[in-house]
């Protein structure tokens, strides 16, 4: 009978393992994919402010919000 438990428990330790594994890969490759994101617009924000120079880029901003 105690080995019946034992067995439960360690079934259930597993699978909890697994999803604490998976939440874990979710959470870093979430974290990637937002860091690759954040990079790469302030690539263009960077692109567009030597392109066009600062003030081009801040009258541009305030248009596109207005």
């Amino acid at each position: 009978m105690t080995a019946d438990i034992k067995t439960k428990n360690t079934t259930t330790e597993t699978a909890n393992d697994a999803v604490d594994s998976l939440s874990r890969a979710t959470l870093t490759s979430l974290g990637v994919v937002s860091g690759l994101i954040g990079f790469w617009a302030a690539a263009c924000m960077v692109g567009a402010i030597v392109s066009n120079g600062p003030g081009a880029v801040l009258h541009g901003l305030v248009t596109a919000l207005f």
